[in-house]
């Protein structure tokens, strides 16, 4: 399978394999309500979107760590998605650094369709990246592969 490079905040690469393409400003903005400091690809036909987006604390930053980002997004995924129940903490190693995550599903608005994620922070440098991967819960196991190769792939650009 051909792989394509996404670059992730003009310091990071990451490979995603054909079927995906980069997502626009605006499914930036439909699924997770802003551009900004986010980038991702998306499957179209797999239902399966994989992601990253970042933020580098200012000067309060001594007190920000891994744990705290993550509590901060699950803090926000539990108020704004339908049915949100965390299934499993998670642990490894990005780039070389110890990043956690959680496994968590939800439903999709206005549906029965169950989504199933995992999202993982990592501190490279003075960033924090949040790496998620989004899609069906049937095609979890295959889609967790794809995200499994897409975490390992990431790399800092010289």
């Amino acid at each position: 399978m051909k792989k394509n490079v996404l670059t992730i905040n003009h310091t990071l690469s990451a490979t995603y394999p054909d079927g995906f393409r980069e997502m626009s400003s605006v499914e930036l903005k439909k699924f997770f309500r802003t551009d900004a400091s986010r980038c991702g690809v998306h499957d179209k036909d797999r239902h399966m979107i994989m992601n990253v987006c970042w933020t580098k604390p200012g000067i309060l930053g001594f007190m920000t760590d891994e744990r705290s980002i993550l509590n901060g997004a699950e803090t926000q995924l539990s108020r704004h998605l339908q049915r949100y129940r965390r299934v499993d903490r998670l642990s490894r190693e990005i780039m070389g650094y110890p990043a956690i995550g959680i496994r968590f599903e939800y439903t999709v608005t206005e549906t029965d369709i169950i989504q199933y994620s995992d999202l993982y922070v990592v501190k490279a440098g003075k960033v924090y990246y949040a790496a998620q991967s989004i899609g069906r819960k049937e095609n979890f196991a295959q889609d967790q592969e794809l995200m499994e190769d897409f975490l390992n792939s990431m790399t800092t650009l010289t």
